[in-house]
């Protein structure tokens, strides 16, 4: 469990130190609010067709903790790349190919930490807060280093957290690679109830040859697809307001120090939400831990239309924190509830693809024509509609108290990798 503990740290500490400056980093090599838009957008593009590939590779033929590895190397590789005096087009570029391999990182640990955990529901949101927690940290860290430095050591410190998280990954247990014929195939005609808790209709073999894991976790729950709907909605404001209040802050004077500590006092945030975010589930159930965490993110981005001073601003990041390690949980309970544990990771990466990847699609397109035609409050209003229609569509999909004790039993142990 140590290396489990130690692999969420390295990984939070290494996205604290570059995520939270991207869209200034790229501000400040010449790119405008339009293009910093296209460039994210095109970005969480590749993120959406990476990330269910490293889920099917995870899950199916590398192992879970081997494929992150090899993701974590090759983002690092990406990043180091921007360190030369290159052509603004290749800075896009390998920012595009660092989203590509650092969309391993969620759900292939969040896999790991859910099938090495006892009970999910309890013992998941101890694990994750520790990503919170070394995020928060590098994260203000980074800020004021980057008062006195620039931006520029923000590859180099990327990278060298990346290397802790491959050496933490090589000691994490694993579960063994999913057989996919085998979990495809028909169950009894005679079930009352699909084996493991599945909501698919006995007696109906799935196919293995279409999407790979993919297929076979959306034939194995069929309510998967209106679950990443919700999740969805709420993501487009999330992923909005984290690009663009970046933008707003600098806008309104805010200097490198303050907009990292935007970023760390959410995450600091989220490490008591975390301690009892399982509890919260397990009292109101998924959907109700969900459905009142979009909410109170959405009235967040409201206040966000109205309030122009920065210290005010950085202030209501403390709720938005809260209100993330909620959706968080829930999106991960959720799945870790519908899918057995040898398909985790693919699972994962579902949800990852949704939230990161086209929500940050729509968000970050439609986002920079917004902001550059009507400005910072059309954009948050937007990000309230959509939040709003999250907590419609979770209340009605995701798991109810009754439901979300059963998860998929699959008999596996833990394996060497």
């Amino acid at each position: 469990m140590r290396g489990v503990q130690a692999l969420f740290l390295t990984l939070g500490a290494a996205v604290g130190v570059f995520y939270p400056f991207i869209a200034v980093i790229l501000i400040r090599r010449g790119f405008d609010v339009v293009a910093v838009g296209v460039v994210t957008a095109v970005s969480a593009a590749c993120f959406t067709f990476a990330v269910p590939v490293w889920g099917h590779l995870a899950d199916v033929k590398l192992g879970r903790p081997r494929a992150l590895q090899i993701a974590a190397a090759a983002s690092s590789a990406a990043l180091l790349l921007t360190l030369g005096p290159v052509p603004a087009l290749v800075v896009a570029g390998c920012y595009v190919a660092f989203a590509a391999f650092e969309s391993a990182f969620a759900p292939l640990s969040d896999a790991i930490a859910v099938n090495a955990v006892h009970d999910p529901r309890r013992d998941y949101a101890r694990i994750r807060l520790l990503a919170s927690l070394a995020f928060a940290v590098a994260t203000i860290a980074a800020g004021f280093l980057y008062d006195r430095t620039g931006y520029g050591p923000a590859p180099l410190l990327f990278t060298l957290l990346a290397a802790a998280a491959i050496a933490s990954a090589a000691v994490t247990p694993d579960v063994e690679r999913a057989d996919l014929r085998a979990l495809a195939a028909p169950e009894p005609a005679e079930a009352t109830e699909p084996a493991g808790g599945r909501d698919r209709r006995p007696g109906r073999r799935l196919p293995t040859w279409r999407l790979g894991s993919v297929g076979v976790a959306l034939g194995l729950a069929p309510r998967l697809p209106a679950v990443l709907l919700a999740i969805g909605l709420i993501q487009v404001g999330i992923i909005g307001g984290w690009t663009f209040l970046a933008v707003r802050l600098q806008e309104l004077g805010a200097n490198p120090s303050a907009i990292a500590l935007s970023s760390g006092i959410s995450a600091a945030a989220e490490i008591p939400a975390f301690l009892v975010a399982g509890a919260v589930a397990r009292r109101v159930g998924i959907r109700g831990l969900f459905a009142g965490s979009a909410l109170l993110y959405s009235a967040c981005f409201v206040s966000w239309m109205v309030i122009d001073v920065p210290a005010l601003l950085i202030a209501t990041r403390v709720l938005t924190g809260v209100s993330f390690a909620g959706i968080s949980v829930a999106a991960v309970l959720t799945v870790a509830a519908l899918l057995p544990d040898r398909l985790q990771a693919t699972g994962q990466a579902l949800y990852q693809t949704t939230a990161f990847g086209l929500a940050a699609i729509v968000a970050n397109i439609a986002g920079g024509v917004v902001y550059g035609a009507a400005g910072p409050a059309a954009v948050f209003g937007l990000a309230a509609a959509a939040g709003l229609a999250a907590v419609v569509v979770g209340w009605v999909v995701l798991p109810t108290r009754a439901a979300q004790g059963a998860r998929p039993a699959t008999g596996t142990t833990a394996v060497p990798h």
